[in-house]
């Protein structure tokens, strides 16, 4: 498996103008191919005309207390912290728990590669740990072997990423098992809203309980708001007081606020993207398969595929020259990793990954 650095995708507006005239297709970065929510887009319109005046500190305390409301009547706002996006989030976690160079994290080699990133660019200390070579897969036994007495976080992606695969919630128990109770386990659980996997584990118990536990969710993918940068993390309060401490003041536009507090209540937008997804799946799946590709069970907005005898570079270079991007998944060698998209987008992408094969 490869250790390959990672590389961020090429987006639509990279492409050359040659590239750019033929109906550019991205399938790489796991956006809602149904757009942003409706309701959060009316939300952005009636805002327009009050940008001159700074987001309040109510309404950012608003969204918290919307987002707790939306997941369980058990929590408040002291459980929810927001940033800019899910990358923002876990920079204030690595931030507010790698304070000294001695710090270090236990990070998955063939996931979500940031906190690496981050620990690379501050010097902390880095111990990985491998995901099961078939399944990709958490081995509770890797990653304590990567815990230290300096260790201060574990990260855990479920669904994971790039792979899709999930970790059970009895499997969740055994990681929970070998991380000390002063090192904060970050269960990132970007793509929960697409789960339907009915042992995929709850960790809201163990965050009402006290535990040293962080979840990160997102409002990029299920409610397409990915350009707005918009995601929350959920922990108990001493864990967000923490975190929240290495904010910095309007971190969040009032737009993204907005947009969030709108998003929330358009279920019938969640809903058709959960349904989009599902389908889409099953048929790419399908798909896949019937052009000898290997194709791993996901859970998420994306399968990860290679194909049994193409490299993957060659695949991703075709698709290219018609202006198909997809992604080599980070972590991995001759992998792809390959966003779901809409009926058409999906049979445009297997008509022209079909013709690259021949």
């Amino acid at each position: 498996m490869s250790t390959t650095e990672y590389k961020p995708g090429i987006s639509i507006e990279d492409l050359p103008p040659e590239l750019r005239q033929r109906e550019p297709l991205k399938l790489a970065s796991n956006e809602n191919p149904l757009g942003p929510s409706p309701l959060a887009l009316q939300a952005i319109r009636d805002s327009l005309e009050t940008l001159n005046i700074y987001p309040s500190k109510q309404l950012e305390w608003q969204l918290r207390q919307a987002i707790a409301a939306s997941i369980s009547d058990q929590l408040g706002p002291e459980h929810i912290v927001i940033g800019s996006g899910g990358i923002e989030v876990l920079e204030f976690v690595a931030r507010s728990h790698l304070p000294t160079p001695d710090d270090a994290s236990a990070l998955p080699r063939q996931s979500f590669p940031f906190l690496a990133r981050f620990s690379g660019r501050s010097g902390n200390p880095i111990n990985f740990f491998d995901l099961d070579e078939a399944d990709f897969r958490y081995q509770p036994e890797r990653i304590a072997a990567a815990i230290t007495p300096n260790t201060r976080l574990v990260y855990v992606c479920n669904p994971n990423n790039p792979s899709g695969t999930y970790s059970t919630a009895a499997e969740l128990q055994q990681i929970m098992a070998v991380v000390p109770d002063d090192v904060l386990l970050i269960h990132d659980e970007a793509y929960l809203d697409f789960v339907d996997a009915p042992d995929f584990p709850n960790l809201l118990p163990q965050v009402l309980a006290g535990k040293n536990i962080f979840l990160m969710r997102t409002f990029a993918k299920i409610y397409g708001l990915a350009g707005l940068r918009l995601g929350f993390g959920i922990a108990p309060p001493a864990v967000i007081e923490r975190v929240a401490g290495v904010k910095r003041n309007f971190h969040i536009n009032k737009l993204s606020l907005v947009a969030g507090l709108a998003a929330l209540n358009d279920a019938d937008h969640r809903q058709r993207t959960i349904a989009n997804n599902a389908a889409g799946k099953q048929w790419l799946t399908e798909q896949l398969t019937r052009l000898d590709c290997h194709v791993w069970p996901s859970q998420a907005n994306f399968v990860l595929f290679s194909h049994q005898s193409v490299p993957a570079q060659m695949l991703i270079d075709g698709l290219m020259a018609q202006a198909i991007i997809v992604r080599p998944a980070f972590g991995l060698d001759n992998h792809i990793r390959l966003s779901i998209g809409t009926p058409e987008q999906n049979a445009r992408l297997i008509e022209s990954l079909t013709a690259v094969l021949n």
